[in-house]
């Protein structure tokens, strides 16, 4: 990877996604999952969502020719098995609980939102396809969602939504200490200079004072 496709593939995770797992079947019946972040809703009328999988991916032939997907949006107790599916490799579904979903795709029983999908279009992308999907069936839980950011999870999450001056409360020092984080990699790194260090300190400052103000 070029230090230039190294410096977009950062600016792309400076966009928060959630987390989910694709699957479906393979030729011999064999389950097939992908943990992708690469999901999305194309339309409504009718239901279209989209999905992309990288072309040298194990799993692109069975997704390519089942005519069949579901995509779990995970829930943010559902790391675990988003790492799982993250690896490349065979017995991804050892150990875990499945059906056969409205067309035969492998579902789980927990998720934020799951979604049961036709293969409707496949497109070329660079080095990934494009998956897109007609929904025949869905399902969404009030749970939080599993979260990406900068490469990584975002591990400040809410376990439910405040709302009015609480919520912009909530989310200032989330979006705050999500800061932090990242200046505080630049000392993993070794990166750290005179600049860096103070904005660490100030953006450490800015965290007690917001979390003083939410609870007083």
């Amino acid at each position: 990877m070029s230090e230039l496709q190294r410096e977009f593939r950062d600016a792309l995770g400076s966009f928060a996604t959630g987390v989910t797992i694709a699957t479906t079947l393979a030729a011999d019946g064999e389950p097939v999952g992908v943990t992708a972040s690469s999901f999305n809703s194309v339309s409504l009328d009718p239901p279209l969502v989209l999905w992309s999988l990288a072309k040298n991916s194990l799993s692109r032939e069975a997704f390519s020719a089942s005519g069949h997907f579901a995509v779990h949006v995970l829930a943010a107790s559902q790391r675990a098995l988003s790492d799982r599916f993250a690896r490349s490799g065979a017995n991804k579904f050892d150990g875990v609980d499945w059906l056969r979903g409205a067309l035969g795709a492998p579902v789980f029983p927990e998720f934020a939102a799951r979604f049961e999908c036709r293969t409707r279009h496949e497109y070329e992308g660079g080095d990934h396809i494009i998956l897109v999907g007609e929904v025949v069936e869905f399902e969404a839980r009030p749970v939080a969602p599993l979260l990406f950011l900068a490469g990584r999870y975002a591990r400040h999450q809410p376990d439910s939504e405040p709302a009015g001056d609480e919520a912009e409360e909530t989310m200032d020092i989330l979006n705050e200490a999500l800061s932090l984080e990242r200046a505080l990699e630049t000392v993993v790194e070794g990166k750290l200079g005179e600049a860096e260090l103070a904005e660490a300190r100030r953006l450490m400052q800015r965290i007690v004072e917001l979390a003083r103000g939410a609870s007083s």
